[in-house]
């Protein structure tokens, strides 16, 4: 999603549309590689030797992973979606890229790409991490 849509900027935007197409392009990229990252160490320590992601979030579980790994899991995923909705402060990239994407792609930045960011978040970065190891109950 990212390559087409920083061309699609850059190819048929507004006169600053280099500009927007990079900035976008940069923004995206680097939260992208916290995603890849954090997915790549996720499938190590899964050991599963899939990417289906009921059977990842259950080894994970069972791989009790230390909660300071957890937490920096979480801050990479977190950050790569925050990027992505985009949050504050992560949010700079956005005007330029509306407003000087075409008509069609800021449609699509809008209604697809926008919301991405929030589903990943919610399905992937806040039911995998933090989980605290096994915690005993007492009764």
């Amino acid at each position: 999603m990212l390559v087409p849509m920083a061309l699609l900027i850059g190819i048929w935007g507004g006169p600053r549309r280099v500009y927007a197409a990079v900035k976008f392009f940069i923004y995206t990229m680097v939260g992208s590689v916290l995603m890849l990252v954090a997915i790549v160490y996720v499938y190590g320590a899964a050991r599963c030797g899939s990417f289906d992601i009921g059977h990842v979030q259950s080894q994970l579980q069972a791989a009790a992973l230390p909660l300071e790994t957890q937490k920096w899991l979480f801050l990479a995923f977190g950050l790569a979606f925050a990027i992505k909705v985009p949050l504050f402060p992560f949010h700079t990239w956005l005007p330029d890229a509306h407003v000087e994407a075409p008509t069609a792609g800021s449609v699509i930045l809008a209604g697809v790409l926008l919301k991405m960011g929030a589903y990943g978040f919610l399905r992937f970065a806040v039911p995998f991490f933090p989980r605290p190891p096994s915690i005993t109950r007492r009764s």
